[in-house]
């Protein structure tokens, strides 16, 4: 491809390098060939019979394209998925199912609940369950795990149902521990690293059940969408063994003054209250972990090159990875970014253009945002509208009315940004993210009389970038690896 075939404008550019990033990590021909690799060339695929019957646990946003990736591989060795469940966040399209067309039969589909978790999130834990409970001693599992597979599976431990009553009042207490840390601003590490205690099937428990119904090997393909890719925190490590001793993990709690915001069920349950300890975690030491490899599929790192790749392919004359996770808060990020943005337009040279990018996974305080919108003394109706947006909106607005602050030189000018969920959806949202520059923010104003700075301030960043048509909807993409951000300097 050459520079004549690029997009004739900006935003054009932005959406097709965000498309570029999204296809750096499709889930179909990435696990196939993952899976191919470990069936060729992994000791211990070569360890388990030829004829050992082979089961599929897929579970996340990108589960089914996961599972046709995988499946396509294993017939290819003559290996056929007899039985399985996948576990994702909408039903699949055939385009994520590729050439299979559709999920094999003996392989059950789950729609799960997400970000919080319910009843859906607790029908498919059970169908985990049923799924355990077909493998046979001698028997060849893989487990595909990426984004979402927290919540779209979570399901209390039993002992905890037995403690509050049953088990859909133990759901319940799950989605208000779902809820509180997602208000409290806790990056996904740790989030994770609290609820895995609770969850029937985090902190190693699926390895564990697998083991324990006599699997000969348990291979793990992972799509990675948390920030230093550590296998338990992805999904809740269902097949890795905790990181986190108990001090550690009270440690953690205590960083963030959670003591008094759990429910007292939960607390006691988390040994928070009443002097007991957390529920037990298997460790490195327990024999499930000897049964299992883990392979990566795709991270963050996959979809930034495949952005880079492209602008490079499409004559951009200065392409920047920046080694450095986005994480924070999201709109001191768009602040910062902006800043960066501005100093690279003044001293690029007008003929040249650039593009700046980099991934990650920044943070929301939403329990800080309510508590200032209660605090603020201005009335202007700027709160008659719910809380809506999400991380990336939150970035790319804080970012406009920088460059807005800008406008009056001209190189601002040249300075567009792209910010995205490569899953494809921001928060609870119909966009991935958005694209703006220095006009978003007047934009916002013409065309919806809205206040961005406000909108900013109270979690309502969607609203604007709403009005300045500057969100960019793309719908489920099918995978997740975080989210990107990218800088593109045009020239002038």
């Amino acid at each position: 491809m050459h520079a004549s075939t690029a997009p004739d404008n900006a935003r054009a550019l932005a959406i097709a390098l965000y498309r570029a990033a999204v296809e750096g990590a499709a889930p179909y021909p990435r696990t196939r060939d993952a899976v191919h690799q470990w069936l060729t060339s992994h000791p211990a695929a070569a360890e388990v019979s030829a004829t050992a019957r082979v089961h599929c646990i897929a579970l996340g946003k990108a589960a089914s394209a996961m599972t046709a990736g995988a499946v396509d591989a294993l017939a290819a060795q003559t290996r056929p998925v007899i039985s399985g469940v996948v576990v994702t966040s909408h039903a699949p399209s055939r385009e994520e199912l590729g050439p299979l067309g559709a999920l094999p039969q003996g392989v059950s589909l789950h729609i799960g609940d997400h970000p919080v978790p319910g009843p859906a999130s607790l029908d498919a834990a059970d169908a985990i369950d049923d799924a355990v409970r077909a493998v046979e001693p001698g028997d060849l599992v893989v487990v595909l795990l990426s984004g979402g597979t927290t919540a779209l599976t979570a399901a209390p431990l039993p002992a905890f149902s037995q403690q509050v009553g049953d088990a859909g009042r133990a759901q319940a207490h799950l989605a208000n521990l779902a809820q509180t840390l997602l208000e409290s601003g806790l990056a996904i590490h740790e989030m994770n690293a609290i609820r895995r205690r609770v969850l029937r099937w985090g902190a190693g428990r699926l390895a564990v059940a697998l083991q324990a119904r006599g699997a000969a090997h348990i291979a793990v393909f992972a799509i990675s969408d948390v920030i230093g890719d550590a296998p338990a925190v992805i999904g809740s490590g269902p097949c890795s063994p905790e990181p986190l001793d108990d001090t550690t993990f009270f440690a953690l709690l205590d960083a963030h003054d959670l003591r008094s915001s759990l429910e007292r069920d939960m607390a006691q349950f988390l040994g928070l209250v009443g002097g007991g300890l957390p529920p037990a975690v298997a460790t490195t030491a327990d024999p499930a972990f000897a049964q299992v490899s883990y392979q990566y599929v795709a991270r963050n790192r996959d979809a930034l090159e495949a952005l880079a790749r492209t602008a490079r392919a499409w004559g951009v004359d200065h392409v920047l990875i920046d080694d450095t996770p986005l994480e924070g808060e999201a709109a001191e990020l768009g602040d910062a970014i902006a800043r960066r943005a501005v100093q690279m337009a003044l001293e690029l040279p007008t003929r040249e253009r650039a593009v700046w990018v980099a991934g990650g996974e920044p943070v929301v305080h939403l329990r800080s945002i309510v508590e200032r919108a209660l605090a603020a003394d201005e009335d202007d109706g700027s709160l008659d509208e719910p809380m809506k947006g999400g991380r990336m909106q939150a970035l790319a607005l804080s970012a406009a009315l920088r460059l807005e602050e800008h406008a009056r030189t001209e190189h601002v000018w040249r300075v567009t940004l792209l910010a995205g969920g490569t899953d494809g959806r921001d928060g609870p949202t119909d966009a991935a993210g958005a694209i703006v520059d220095g006009g978003t923010p007047l934009g916002a104003r013409r065309f919806g009389h809205r206040r961005p700075e406000r909108d900013l301030e109270t979690g309502r960043s969607w609203f604007s970038l709403d009005a300045a048509d500057a969100l960019l909807r793309t719908g489920p993409t099918g995978t997740n690896v975080m989210d990107i951000v990218a800088i593109l300097i045009d020239a002038r």
